[in-house]
């Protein structure tokens, strides 16, 4: 590639290219950034707009056999890009196997930013990488969450949601985060605990949205946890996010982001203690 022609913004939003495992198949060490596929589950089958085939994503792994808790990470509009694997790191050092779900590389998708509703199978793509977390050795399938990232916390929010929610993850799928989602009008209640994280400036996806839905709903038979970080944007975690990407303002927010990764820590403890 000619780096002089790639654009910054290009460049804040390049997928990750594939890396290698570090640990082999010696389950007690750790493993950084290792390449998986796995096959999609419809959650209806037939269901999906378009055939889900199989799809891709980065496992990490803390040092150790485990059984460690696991999280499913959900990626935004723009795809997989550097933050997540800066979340995946501090997830490791939390102690959770993490796994980056890929929904767009495999299916040559770039972004969907500028056309949001194209169907992608993304709920198909969240119980593949359960269903494959939960087979692996050093993972306890008995605590498992999913997080995701503005569009990708869409989809966790949507399938958190009692008449979606997958009868085999009922007890085993303890807790639902979502960082900044466009939250939905509808109530009722969510199955697992479920957090929101969203700035109060977000342009994209309004906090406002997300305190009317607060006030609607219940998760894990509680009312729905909701911290909104006065002044920050969407994609307040991005360490390279400083301008406006397809009309919208993105900027980096440090104090929102420690504090939403206190937070996070402190949930996902007790969401998935033993």
């Amino acid at each position: 590639m000619n780096t002089a022609k790639v654009t910054p913004l290009a460049l804040l939003f390049l997928i990750l290219a594939p890396t290698v495992a570090l640990a082999g198949d010696n389950v007690a060490e750790g493993i950084a950034d290792q390449r998986v596929d796995f096959a999609a589950i419809e959650p209806i089958p037939g269901a999906s707009a378009v055939p889900p085939g199989r799809v891709a994503g980065y496992l990490d792994k803390p040092e150790g056999t485990g059984p460690f808790p696991a999280l499913a990470l959900l990626h935004g509009c723009a795809g997989l890009y550097e933050m997540h694997r800066d979340w995946a790191r501090m997830f490791v050092d939390w102690g959770y196997v993490t796994l980056r779900v890929d929904s767009f590389g495999p299916r040559g998708i770039t972004e969907i930013c500028t056309n949001i509703r194209r169907p992608v199978p993304r709920a198909a793509d969240t119980l593949g990488a359960l269903a494959y977390l939960e087979k692996l050795p050093y993972v306890d399938r008995d605590r498992l969450a999913m997080i995701g990232w503005s569009h990708g916390a869409g989809v966790v929010l949507d399938l958190a949601r009692d008449y979606a929610f997958p009868a085999a993850y009922r007890g085993r799928l303890r807790a639902a985060v979502a960082f900044y989602p466009y939250c939905s009008s509808m109530g009722g209640a969510l199955v697992p605990p479920a957090l929101v994280l969203i700035g109060g400036a977000d342009d994209w996806t309004p906090a406002e949205r997300c305190r009317a839905m607060a006030k609607r709903v219940t998760a894990g038979g509680r009312p729905m946890a909701l911290e909104v970080y006065a002044g920050a944007t969407h994609s307040f975690d991005c360490r390279r996010c400083n301008g406006v990407y397809w009309g919208h303002r993105l900027v980096y927010g440090p104090k929102a982001s420690a504090a939403a990764a206190k937070r996070l820590k402190a949930f996902l403890a007790a969401s998935l203690a033993p």
